[in-house]
């Protein structure tokens, strides 16, 4: 059974996270054979799948970039990410567990001192299309990078007194370790939905909040949807868009100082409790399914 999971052009937290929990999750499980994909964290609940292969979701979203995924024979669903990916699916309640990811609890401690009072990490797509370590270093903020690797990633995560987080697995994972976050609506409305979907899994009622662009670039994407803003201007446009862009890192710094005063949000203890133990009875039912037998 292979693991499936998206990675683009640059690495990403929540998707990384993959081949690194996962196979703690499921010793013995995973392989190269693709003519079985499991399909765990991350949005990917999408019919682009190889149709011929048995698709395994343990834990998996519907993330409203595509149509939903038919279901059919060749779909083994064991659990999935929350009640909005449920009903896009055609699956009854019973089928919601969690984000896989939130299992982290339970393979990582957070034992480390709270060395940094307040980080930000953005979704790592605007780290291309803002300014957002310059915004964090002028609001006095830690710049949390989804590019790192994993366990910088938590270590720094855990290290925090509070995250603001833009990207979904900052809070999912502050959230299972306990540390308090703040919701920040991502400048690509295409990105909002599913944070709900994990949210109301948990109980909680999600109050994201609005942080100003912190470029030309993240302005329009804003404003009209599209991302087909010029990567290289040159020549008086490229004066122009910096010196406009440098109002847009201001405005975004005195933002984000505005958000370290938010009141965060966290889970309650029973409600993570709950989850964590509807992914570990999934994790076993996987174990139990498809771990080959010795001899």
């Amino acid at each position: 059974m292979k693991l499936y999971f998206f990675r683009g052009f640059h690495t990403n937290f929540g998707d990384e996270l993959n081949p690194w929990l996962v196979p703690k999750l499921l010793p013995g499980v995973l392989d190269e054979n693709e003519d079985e994909m499991l399909l765990a964290i991350g949005s990917i609940l999408f019919d682009h799948h190889p149709k011929d292969a048995k698709k395994i979701v343990f834990g998996s979203g519907y993330g409203g970039y595509t149509p939903p995924p038919k279901l059919d024979e060749k779909w083994q669903v064991y659990c999935v990410r929350g009640p909005r990916s449920a009903a896009a699916c055609g699956l009854g309640p019973e089928a919601v567990a969690g984000d896989t990811a939130i299992l982290i609890a339970r393979h990582w401690r957070n034992s480390f001192p709270k060395t940094i009072p307040v980080s930000f990490m953005p979704h790592y797509q605007s780290i291309g299309r803002g300014f957002w370590e310059r915004v964090c270093k002028l609001a006095g903020v830690h710049f949390l990078n989804p590019r790192l690797p994993v366990e910088q990633v938590l270590e720094e995560i855990c290290r925090s007194q509070m995250v603001i987080t833009e990207a979904m697995h900052g809070a999912i994972v502050s959230d299972a370790l306990r540390v308090p976050w703040v919701a920040i609506t991502p400048v690509d409305a295409t990105h909002r939905m599913k944070w709900y979907d994990w949210a109301e899994a948990l109980d909680v009622s999600l109050r994201p909040h609005t942080l100003p662009p912190s470029s030309v670039r993240e302005a329009r994407l804003a404003l009209s949807g599209k991302d087909d803003w010029f990567e290289k201007p040159t020549g008086l446009v490229k004066l122009a868009v910096r010196s406009v862009d440098l109002g847009f890192v201001a405005a975004a710094a005195a933002g984000l100082a505005r958000a370290r005063r938010i009141e965060p949000q966290l889970s309650s203890d029973a409600a993570l409790d709950r989850v964590l133990d509807k992914l570990q009875t999934n994790a076993e039912r996987i174990l139990a399914d498809h771990r080959p037998v010795d001899g």
